[in-house]
């Protein structure tokens, strides 16, 4: 099948022909668009917010180390838990970009802050004693002959 060559010109008129008429719609659609901003489209999206919350609630995976920290966190009276290592600052701010434990006031004396478990980290608690309750443990109970 033979393709036919056609000119330069042409392509560049239709192409600059298509961009004018798609200005004109682009006009034409900002003028409409303030129109259709209503309650009922603030309603329409207001439960597409909330179904991604609910997708979002993935369980949060913490090393060991992690772990420990929080458990200790949990355990500590009103204060709050308050770092003597500098070496678990990391671990700390790993816990509280994760939002299981929220930093509370600064203690006057040493200029550390005291660290207390949030909602979200008492839950967190909660079903990874739930599961390792569950979990029976692996001692590898098969005999071997």
């Amino acid at each position: 099948m033979a393709v036919k060559k056609s000119s330069g010109e042409t392509k560049s008129q239709d192409v600059s022909a298509a961009k004018k008429a798609g200005g004109k719609k682009s006009a034409a659609k900002k003028e409409t668009a303030p129109k259709q901003s209503s309650p009922s489209a603030a309603k329409a999206a207001a439960p597409k917010k909330t179904a991604g919350k609910k997708a979002a609630a993935a369980p949060i995976k913490l090393t060991a180390t992690q772990t420990d920290l929080l458990k200790k966190i949990g355990g500590v009276s009103e204060p709050g838990y308050r770092s003597e290592k500098k070496a678990e600052q990391r671990t700390i701010d790993a816990l509280q970009e994760r939002k299981l434990i929220k930093r509370g006031a600064k203690d006057k004396e040493s200029g550390s802050y005291h660290y207390s478990l949030s909602n979200a980290g008492k839950k967190h608690l909660d079903s990874s004693q739930a599961e390792g309750a569950s979990t029976p443990p692996s001692g590898g109970g098969g005999a071997t002959p």
